[in-house]
């Protein structure tokens, strides 16, 4: 490691340093969250012999030898694997059914899946990251989940808040950061870390606390992260933004399982390996005090065409039992369905919005991978189940066809309850619809 590292670390831990230097040198911690959407989950605590997270609701630490990153229920949606430490900065916020939260970097998804899940698809969170790739893989997490009540962005979070001043009940900030808190799970952590690295990242926190106190509005909440351990990223920042707004102010969080208080700031927490089944993480809630002012805000309207609405209607008609959702918008022939009060965004790159539901192309409606992962077995007019440990999951997640059933149409693979992917039978044969960049080489 960074001999001026160790040496702000041995001065900021004093005799505690010996010990999380030793813990740096221990196995990391495994965790996830279920997602609560997709029903009872118990079954699956026993299966895999999950312990409970000490402070996360359905939240599980797992065994490191456990590759549930490869099972079938993780590409149902079944749950999200996350940092133990790292998941406990959203479940700290008091969501309230119909809240509308901003996730300012929200990739890879962890943070947002969880509010969006425990939402149970009301409201409305918007999950935004600056960079394309991470925006990408937080998008797919999020169809991964089944989430509706979302908007994928892809844009500087500053013009989302100039858009939407005081807006958010709830705003999540877990800031680019220095990484120390990573140094036992990424190598990458120690390599790039440096103090011009962390005033770097300084400088890029008290831009992005200003963007999240914008946004935010009176009564509501903002949780402000990091992964890092120096007080520059931390409890500086805090003070900086309590000295710059007098109307937020700190919410204690419950310290328990070697949660450790602030600096200075008692009411925060820091999390150390030494101390903690998890990484290095520091967490500040804040509230705004105040009342809310309602404000009119631009809502997007349905923008579907009837002869798209013709062709979703037909094939909800041939091969779902459920019906057509209310309030549908199209992009160049891709069809979401969103909620009527989801807000206009001018000039920013959507990512996704709501549920999208698939293409109209070449007088057919083709249905996404996102549906699938909406639907219940009784939504549908065909469907195919196996047990997850069927060869033949394997072979459909790796892109082979399966023998059909003898039904002609679309129909959704499961996996158990858990929906899977669609399919398309013809010629009695089960056509693979699982989107190449998600099939997996068993």
């Amino acid at each position: 490691m960074n001999e001026l590292f160790i040496e702000r670390m041995k001065d900021l831990l004093q005799e505690e340093y010996a010990d999380f230097e030793k813990a740096l040198t221990q196995d990391q911690e495994k965790a996830l969250f279920f997602n609560i959407n997709k029903g009872d989950y118990q079954s699956l605590i026993e299966k895999f012999n999950l312990k409970p997270h000490h402070l996360v609701q359905d939240g599980y630490y797992f065994d490191s030898h456990l590759k549930l990153g490869k099972h079938p229920y993780h590409d149902c949606g079944r749950y999200y694997i996350q940092e133990p430490s790292a998941m406990i900065v959203a479940s700290l916020l008091d969501l309230q059914p119909g809240d509308k939260v901003f996730d300012l970097c929200a990739a890879p998804g962890g943070k947002s899946c969880y509010v969006a899940s425990h939402l149970k698809q009301t409201g409305l969170v918007v999950a935004n990251d600056i960079n394309p790739l991470r925006a990408g893989i937080l998008s797919s997490n999020i169809e991964r989940l089944g989430l509706t009540n979302t908007i994928v962005t892809n844009t500087a979070p500053e013009k989302i808040a100039d858009q939407l001043p005081e807006y958010f009940d709830k705003v999540i900030l877990d800031a680019p950061c220095s990484g120390e808190g990573m140094f036992r799970k990424l190598d990458q952590a120690v390599e790039t870390w440096s103090i011009d690295k962390v005033k770097e990242c300084v400088a890029i926190q008290k831009q992005l606390i200003e963007v999240a106190y914008q946004a935010l509005k009176p009564g509501g909440q903002l949780i402000y992260s990091t992964c890092t351990y120096n007080r520059e990223e931390n409890e500086e920042i805090v003070s900086l933004l309590l000295a710059s707004h007098p109307d937020l102010e700190l919410i204690p969080i419950p310290l328990q399982n070697g949660m450790m208080p602030g600096i200075g700031y008692e009411e925060c927490c820091r999390l150390y390996p030494h101390h903690h089944l998890g990484e290095g993480q520091f967490m500040a809630l804040f509230k705004k005090t105040g009342n809310p002012i309602s404000k009119k805000i631009p809502l997007q309207k349905a923008t579907i065409t009837k002869a798209q609405k013709q062709l979703v209607d037909l094939f909800y008609k041939d091969h779902l039992t459920i019906p057509v959702p209310s309030y549908l918008i199209e992009n160049k022939q891709h069809i979401y369905a969103i909620s009527p009060d989801f807000p206009v965004l001018n000039r920013i790159k959507i990512l996704r919005q709501g549920l999208y539901l698939g293409e109209c192309k070449k007088g057919r409606f083709e249905p996404s991978y996102a549906l699938s992962h909406t639907l219940k077995k009784s939504d549908l007019q065909r469907y195919v189940c196996f047990d997850e440990e069927d060869e033949a999951i394997r072979a459909y997640l790796r892109g082979e066809t399966l023998p059909g059933i003898g039904k002609k149409g679309y129909g959704v693979i499961f996996v158990g309850d858990d929906p899977l992917s669609f399919y398309k039978e013809s010629n009695n044969t089960i056509k693979n619809l699982i989107p190449k960049g998600l099939r997996k080489p068993y």
